[in-house]
């Protein structure tokens, strides 16, 4: 395959695009041309004929017995909040551990203040049973 000539698309020293992000560019380029092109390809050829039995909600093939839109517990996204935060504290915590040996004493005391306030959260969560399904 021949060298691409990157001069022909930078022309200048400081460009916008740098020449590291070229293939990155060209790769989201035609990812999201592909996209569209399916997308719409897949809007206009389809046969739109919407009805009843087509926008209710799927049972098993029987008659719903209600509303399938219907409201559910607060607490689901509590929990839901909860891993995010836990499981992001476990993101930055993984790398922290295995670096430790070459962190400088701010590094070191940064991340133990971040724990301290997630232990804090997290006794505040314990405290007002925010995880008690009673």
């Amino acid at each position: 395959m021949a060298n691409f000539d990157y001069n022909l698309i930078f022309f200048y020293e400081f460009s916008l695009v740098k020449k590291e992000y070229f293939n990155l560019l060209v790769f989201l380029t035609v990812a999201v041309l592909l996209t569209i092109v399916i997308l719409g390809a897949s809007y206009f050829l389809v046969k739109q004929n919407p009805d009843p039995e087509k926008l209710s909600a799927y049972e098993c093939g029987f008659e719903p017995y209600e509303d399938a839109r219907h409201t559910f517990d607060i607490r689901f996204c509590v929990i839901a909040i909860l891993f995010m935060v836990f499981d992001i504290e476990i993101m930055f915590l993984i790398p922290w551990c295995v670096s430790l040996a070459k962190l400088d004493l701010l590094s070191f005391w940064s991340m133990v203040d971040f724990l301290f306030e997630l232990g804090v959260g997290f006794f505040y969560v314990w405290y007002v049973r925010a995880l008690d399904w009673d």
